[in-house]
């Protein structure tokens, strides 16, 4: 009976380790990749959350200013506030040459945010007329705005 003793060859098993680790590499990079795609999608819904929030706000304030009574609009702005809701709106006389408008802002609490109307004004209320909602502030210079 003839015994064969082989060396036992220490690269034998490298190879499928070398396999393991590169697949653990490789799903780590898919790992960390997928995370942050994540991430930006999460930063990405909460930045338009907290649009559309001040955006209803902003609107919500609008809406309110036009039923409510106002004094007769001068150069500077002229604030009213409904606590319950945080509503904040402000008129002024507008300097646009076309009519004679009144600037109507509503504003998003703790925020920059405004939405506009162009209103006329009658016996202390507000006059909308359909189109005439705005984004920014229809005046020449911003600066008429602040």
């Amino acid at each position: 009976m003839k015994i064969d003793f082989k060396q036992h060859d220490v690269s034998h098993g490298f190879s499928t380790i070398l396999m393991v680790i590169t697949l653990m590499v490789v799903g780590l990079v898919l790992l960390i990749g997928f995370n942050l795609l994540i991430t930006s999608w999460q930063k990405a819904i909460l930045m338009e959350s907290q649009y559309y929030q001040r955006f209803n706000q902003a609107s919500s304030s609008l809406a309110w200013a036009i039923n409510q009574n106002w004094p007769a609009p001068k150069a500077h702005w002229h604030c009213m506030t409904e606590p319950t809701y945080q509503l904040k709106a402000c008129i002024k006389q507008s300097l646009l040459k076309v009519d004679e408008y009144v600037l109507v802002r509503g504003e998003a609490k703790d925020e920059d945010f405004y939405l506009y109307t162009l209103a006329h004004f009658d016996n202390n209320r507000l006059i909308v007329k359909k189109g005439h909602w705005l984004d920014y502030c229809p005046e020449k210079k911003a600066i008429y705005c602040e």
